[in-house]
Formats: C-alpha cells, structure tokens, sequence
C-alpha cells in the first residue's frame, strides 16, 4: 500500500494498526485532510478532542481520509482558527467561538453565565440548536461546516491571591477574560476583565497583569497555570467555552458522501466521549489541585445567590445589546435555555 495513503495522526493508532476500509469505501477517492488545532497535544481540546474523532474517523474509514495533523498552533493561533479554516489555509479545526464573537454573535449564547450545570449540559444542548437555522447561517456566512462540538465544567473563579468569598470582594480584582459575554459576567461583578489567549495567561498571572482567570479546571491545568494560582471556586458558574470542530465549506462538499457519514457518526461519538472525560477530568483536578496546596472552595449560600442574580443580569444584557444591533439574541438564548430546559 502506497505509504502516502496512510493516516497521519499525532496521537498515533493503538498498536499501529489501520482498519480495513469498509467495501462502500473502496471505490472513493483518498481523502486529505489537513487538521488544525491552536492547542497543546497535552489540552483536553486535542487529547480528548481532536485526537479521538480522527482515530474514530480511522476506525469507520481505515485508509479512506489521510490526515495531516498541525496541533499548538503550528498554523495558526487559537483567535486565527476561524479565518485559517474559512479562508482555506486548513480544511479542520476547533474553533474557539468566544475568539469569534464578532463573527458569530448569536453562538457565543453558550458562553453565558448561568446556564447549565456540567459540561455534557451545556456540549448536548448546542449540540441540539446548532442545526438550527438561526444559529447555522452564522456558520455558513463564515464558509464553514459544523462537526462537532466541545465545551467545558461552568468557569470557576481561580486567583493568584486568594480566595474571593463574597459578591464585594469582587471589586478591584483584575481577572483575566477570553471575550465575548465573560467580559460582562466580570464587570457585573465588580471587577475589571482583560482580553488574554489562553496561551498567554501564565505570563499575565505570573507578571501580575491580571489576579485571577474566569476558567475551567481543565484550562488551568492544560496551561500549567495552577502552580501560579492560591485558590479556586468549586460551585459557581461564570460562563464557559465552546470550540466547534468544524470544516472548510468548500472542502466539505468535495468529500465523498460515503465518508462525510462516517464523519458525522465520528462528531457524535466524540461529544460523547468528550462529556464523559470532562466530568472524570474535573473531578480528579479538584483532587489534584487540593493536594497540591491550592484552597478550593464554596461560595455561601447567601452569596452564591446574590452572585447569580448578577450573572442573570449579564444574559439579559447580552439580548439588549446583540438587539440593538438587529441581532436576534432573544431567540438564540430561549433555544438554548430550552434545550437546556432552563
């Protein structure tokens, strides 16, 4: 067999072992598919994303789809993922939709604070309105196709400091932002947000640019952050962070309808794969990050409310904005909410 046929994956194939193609497949053109990520192989996006539905895609099509695999931005960086894909300099890639807010506004409805409890929440409710129309055309005015998606345990409120146990001592912190609706859970707060990649927070913490980060459990340890950090909320929910695996528009059409199938099947089974190892993840790193020195702990139950009230207020204000612009956000946060059945 004709070596430049094989799958390429970073992650390797267990045992180096490449599945038979299935006799529906034989007859379809091999396809290239060059995949991108912005993240480290060693963060969830990749180890328990990227990695995993290309083995699965190997697993249903053997030598069908030969990827060429570009992870910790090679290619492109985490906030370049969209234009990389959309403008074909890659035919894949998870695209971080709080970096695209601009883009796709009514998407970053899933970064909002509020909504949902566990990661599987939040990954099977967009899973169910991202074939919407309203929620697709934003897609589609970016050349893109959606596969897949991906997203993290509610945002815990992590600090070089200290701990922050009360809705006042929020105010005059500096906390670290990825965008979009976060930046409004922040200043509802009492606090101060900065725009820094995820790539770029361990240099912000450490220099002291910002005090703490709005983040998943599994970004601080992705990112190596966590011996930088002294505290860390275990039951707030100040938003979160969805990455849609998605493909070059244009590529997507050219491939075999056959092995775009499989594909999908792959999507599905990822999401699930990925709730799954998101929840056993963040249990572990509440364990890890505790015996490491670092003080995990809970809101009160006085504050915890009034904490939500202002994160309530930050959805609202979302609606009123994006309508201002004619942007139906109204629609966008009851299809989620409901399918959340918030």
């Amino acid at each position: 067999m004709d070596m430049k046929r094989r799958t390429i994956l970073k992650a390797g194939i267990a045992g180096g072992a490449v599945l038979a193609m299935p006799a529906v497949l034989r007859a379809a053109s091999a396809v290239d598919l060059t995949v991108i990520s912005g993240s480290p192989t060693k963060h969830v996006i990749s180890s328990a994303g990227v990695e995993p539905w290309m083995k699965k895609v190997t697993e249903l099509v053997g030598d069908a789809v030969n990827f060429k695999y570009f992870p910790a931005g090679q290619l492109a960086p985490l906030k370049g993922l969209l234009d990389a894909v959309s403008g074909g300099l890659a035919d894949a890639a998870p695209i971080p939709v709080g970096y695209s807010s601009d883009k796709m506004p009514l998407n970053g409805v899933t970064m909002l604070p509020g909504l949902g409890q566990s990661a599987k929440d939040v990954i099977m409710a967009y899973d169910k309105v991202l074939q919407s129309e309203l929620m697709m055309s934003e897609y589609q005015k970016n050349k893109l196709v959606p596969n897949w998606n991906l997203a993290f345990p509610p945002y815990q409120y992590v600090a070089t400091d200290g701990p922050v146990k009360t809705l006042d001592g929020f105010k005059g912190k500096v906390i670290r932002t990825a965008g979009g609706s976060t930046n409004l859970a922040i200043q509802a707060l009492g606090a101060s947000p900065v725009d820094v990649a995820a790539g770029d927070i361990y240099v912000a913490m450490q220099r002291g640019t910002v005090n703490a980060t709005m983040s998943s459990y599994l970004t601080i340890d992705g990112y190596g952050i966590a011996e930088l950090c002294k505290a860390a909320s275990d039951n707030g929910s100040f938003g979160n962070f969805s990455n849609v695996f998605c493909f070059n528009e244009t590529k997507w059409k050219s491939i075999p309808k056959e092995i775009q199938d499989s594909m999908v099947e792959a999507g599905k089974w990822t999401e699930e794969n990925i709730a799954k190892d998101m929840q056993e993840s963040n249990d572990a790193l509440t364990k890890k990050f505790a015996d490491g020195g670092m003080e995990i702990y809970s809101f009160p139950d006085d504050q915890l409310k009034l904490i939500d009230e202002k994160m309530k207020s930050v959805q609202e204000e979302w609606v009123t904005r994006l309508t201002a612009r004619g942007i139906p956000a109204d629609k966008a946060l009851e299809a989620y909410s409901s399918a959340l059945g918030a």
